[in-house]
């Protein structure tokens, strides 16, 4: 299964997002389609939390390919990745466009019991443990594409046939 994996420089410390399958496969539109099952991940030297829900769908991952694509070149020096909530949110800001060093925040949100705990997330990493992420998120669009359905592409025709 494809995983995308943010890693602290010391290897210390990780958020970990793993596509294992369609949500919904019968689904009857591409939006509901594309919804992925997820196994998310912190782990720290206090925390070792895993859980599993639905987190991603094949269209968030292709936008965010594309912001981490630009983070990694050094066209932007900040990235927020919040796929859903209130699951995981990041924020990756590059200390200088030409060195590798990038502070991540944000918190992981888990479920516990009837009630969610939220943990901060603060760690440093670098841009190449950033680039492995980006290629994890790759390997989950390549793993689990843009689903479209029958019933996408009628619509799709209907509307060209509109003057």
């Amino acid at each position: 299964m494809p995983i995308a994996k943010l890693m602290s420089r010391d290897e210390t410390m990780d958020v970990t997002i793993e596509s294992y399958a369609y949500a919904y496969p019968d689904a009857d539109n591409m939006h509901d389609a594309s919804w992925h099952r997820n196994w998310v991940g912190l782990h720290t030297p206090d925390h070792r939390i895993t859980f599993d829900d639905i987190m991603l769908d094949s269209l968030i991952v292709a936008r965010y390919i594309s912001v981490f694509e630009s983070f990694v070149a050094g066209v932007v020096s900040e990235v927020v990745f919040a796929p859903t909530e209130p699951f995981v949110s990041l924020v990756l800001v590059r200390r200088d466009l030409d060195g590798d060093e990038v502070i991540v925040n944000g918190y992981l949100e888990h479920p516990l019991g009837n009630e969610a705990e939220a943990l901060d997330i603060k760690f440093e990493t670098s841009v190449a443990n950033v680039k492995r992420f980006l290629e994890g998120l790759r390997d989950i669009a390549i793993e689990f594409p843009v689903r479209e359905l029958e019933s996408d592409l009628k619509q799709e025709n209907r509307h060209k046939k509109t003057p």
